[in-house]
């Protein structure tokens, strides 16, 4: 019995972990085999997402993280490698990115007359095109010749070595040097904007080798030229990589092997910063997407707010929201919720027949305390926003609450369960942002301010229990103060953008989108379940449409006092200040300073006790403190557990944890062999280290 007990609370965790670590490698059975199309739930109801995806266009998919996007995208791969007449290539563009950053070749000044920004920018592109094309190129090689299909190269008179062959020197084609001797103003100037920074003849090559990139130069006169925008960059490369001429090239080699359509996945493309991203997109993605034959079309996954795609027609291309009001208000905005918490049903009721055959999901949890198992669906709807990742996480936790199973699964467990989550995996990304390494002032201070946002938030939301509990208003009647929901703020849709950093880290998510009692367009948004808990706030389980609307839950005087203290609107160029109620004008509409002509932004305001502050505390990058943070709350982990923990590939673990990370020179970390592998877990100073307050 205790054996059984044993084996149960193993294939529960398992269960959860496929929900929670869903990288593409996760989805599989214990002997290798992939485990996706068992598994798969799509978001909309008869695989409508899929069905898309299998078309022959270019798809986007965006979500927050967590939401399932590179579930999506390894469902369809699965689904085209089925075919013999189409390929699928995948990039893991996150992890391909970091590895550049950490290995790209240096550009000394003097080899380029550009400025040491400017080189170095360019050195990071140049690396990254050039493992984007590696990447690609052993994809092919991969996905090509399989075993299905082997039988046909061979009686067409077409082999896997003659191909590889042909592929390999297509590939060295691409790289090589484009130009010698070409002058700077023909490779860098002749901006969009047509300023020309006055410059001497430059004359420099550019090549690769075995051993890596490297750039060399004759400087005649240098010259430092302003910051280049990403269209100059663009054109840089343009003479470095003949992407055009190669993918047709590549395209007569692919079509003769009988591959009629090329899909390529761009998986969490949003992890690379914007510059990089409008270079990469300009420079590859665009082009290539808008090629007449269109043989090539992308799939690709993208943060919301970070999905800035400057050479693809959004018109003439699918797009999928996966956060939960943006995917099913399309169809109906009255059946929302409805639709999310039948997609959480499918997603837990398929799990649990494929891990638990013969046992009922709803032996797992306590049905006396609810109406029917549909009752837990809604809960878990509601403590996850629909994200799959958190759904395993949140169980996973309810395990360990449960004793291993040995009692059933409540809604008190859940809730327990929801509040942790929050405090493990949401709370820190502001509560210590205090630590984090930051690229800047006013990005470190962007999160004092959001934490202040945040405070205000949950004081007036305990405050409107208070209200709706002691009101005799005829609408709050049925309340009392240990019973009034007050998980609800609404904003005006102007407003609503501000709130973007809060609802990207899963402190709000977005409920509906209504009018206001004065007829007004409003955003109607949620408090994280688990905030809700560790703050004694009620959670509305009912939805009413007309309570969510009251005044009580109206956050815009709120959010436009805590702007008007935190931030304040200037001209990058002359400093030139204006009132912060402008920020419409000059931000959304591009509108320049009335005094320079100069970018007007916002600014956060820098507090003198608070830089001190972050001054006297040790900062760590963000990727270095998620490894701290994990392993507080799991213990002893592999590098790659860590990497299953935190959506990130091996490599980017290795670097975070390698000898020139902080974490290990601060030994905050300690490395011990545990049967027979590499294991990491905190330090007695690395403890310490996270409890500071």
């Amino acid at each position: 019995m205790e054996q059984e007990q044993q084996n149960l609370s193993d294939t529960f965790l398992t269960m959860t972990d496929s929900l929670s670590k869903y990288r593409r490698a996760q989805l599989k059975d214990g002997d290798g085999n992939n485990l996706i199309e068992e598994l798969y739930v799509d978001p909309l109801e008869k695989d409508l997402i899929l069905k898309s995806m299998l078309k022959d266009n270019t798809t986007l998919l965006i979500g927050r993280k967590g939401t399932g996007k590179s579930t999506i995208i390894n469902r369809f791969q699965h689904e085209i490698r089925k075919s013999d007449d189409r390929l699928s290539l995948y990039i893991d563009v996150k992890a391909l990115f970091e590895q550049t950053k950490k290995s790209y070749f240096n550009i000394q000044p003097s080899d380029i007359a550009l400025s040491p920004e400017n080189l170095d920018r360019l050195s990071l592109y140049v690396y990254f095109i050039e493992k984007i094309i590696d990447e690609i190129k052993e994809e092919i090689k991969t996905s090509v010749f399989k075993s299905q299909v082997k039988s046909f190269f061979s009686k067409d008179g077409v082999t896997e070595r003659s191909f590889n062959k042909k592929l390999d020197q297509l590939f060295k084609e691409v790289k090589k040097p484009l130009f010698i001797d070409s002058t700077a103003s023909e490779q860098v100037l002749n901006s969009d904007s047509d300023k020309e920074v006055k410059g001497k003849e430059n004359k420099f090559s550019f090549g690769f080798s075995d051993k890596g990139s490297s750039l060399n130069g004759e400087v005649k006169d240098s010259f430092l030229n302003e910051n280049l925008n990403s269209k100059q960059f663009t054109k840089v490369l343009t003479r470095f990589f003949n992407i055009i001429g190669f993918m047709n090239n590549l395209k007569k080699l692919l079509k003769s092997a009988k591959i009629e359509r090329v899909f390529i996945c761009l998986d969490d493309m949003s992890e690379i910063d914007k510059d990089s991203m409008e270079v990469f997109t300009d420079f590859i993605v665009g082009p290539l997407n808008n090629l007449s034959d269109e043989f090539f079309k992308f799939k690709i996954s993208l943060y919301p707010g970070r999905d800035y795609l400057p050479s693809i027609d959004r018109q003439k291309v699918k797009t999928f929201p996966l956060d939960y009001y943006d995917l099913y208000s399309i169809g109906n905005v009255d059946k929302v919720e409805e639709s999310a918490v039948k997609y959480t049903k499918r997603l837990l009721e398929k799990r649990f027949n494929y891990y638990f055959k013969g046992v009922s999901i709803g032996s797992f949890f306590d049905l006396s305390q609810v109406e029917s198992i549909n009752d837990y669906y809604k809960i878990i709807f509601q403590m996850s926003s629909n994200v799959p990742r958190i759904i395993g996480k949140i169980l996973e936790i309810s395990l360990q609450k449960t004793n291993s199973l040995e009692r059933k699964i409540n809604k008190k467990v859940l809730q327990e369960s929801a509040r942790q989550h929050y405090k493990n995996d949401i709370e820190y990304v502001l509560t210590k942002s205090e630590y984090i390494e930051y690229k800047s002032y006013d990005e470190a201070f962007e999160k004092f301010h959001l934490l202040e946002l945040l405070n205000l938030i949950i004081v007036k939301a305990v405050s409107n229990k208070k209200h709706i509990g002691s009101s005799t208003a005829k609408v709050f009647s049925q309340y009392t103060t240990n019973t009034a929901p007050s998980n609800y703020l609404y904003v005006t849709e102007a407003t609503e953008s501000i709130l973007k950093t809060l609802e990207f880290n899963f402190f709000i998510t977005k409920f509906s989108q209504q009018k206001d009692r004065e007829g007004e367009n409003i955003s109607v948004f949620s408090l994280n379940y688990g905030l809700c808990v560790e703050n004694d706030i009620i959670f509305d389980e009912k939805s009413d449409r007309k309570f969510r609307v009251e005044r009580v839950f109206d956050f815009n005087r709120l959010v436009s006092d805590w702007m008007s203290n935190s931030q304040e609107l200037v001209c990058l160029s002359c400093n030139e200040q204006y009132d912060i109620s402008k920020k419409q004008i000059f931000i959304d509409h591009k509108i320049a300073c009335q005094i320079c002509q100069g970018v007007v932004a916002l600014r956060s305001i820098i507090d003198d006790s608070q830089k001190e502050k972050i001054e006297n505390n040790i900062k760590i990058p963000m990727k270095e403190y998620e490894i701290l943070n994990a392993l507080k709350n799991k213990g002893a982990l592999t590098a790659t557990d860590l990497g299953d923990e935190l959506d990130r590939a091996y490599q980017s673990i290795n670097h975070s944890i390698g000898k020139n990370s902080k974490i290990k020179n601060y030994d905050f970390i300690v490395r011990e062999i545990i049967s027979n592998q590499p294991r990491f877990s905190l330090s007695k100073s690395g403890q310490e280290y996270l409890d500071s307050k």
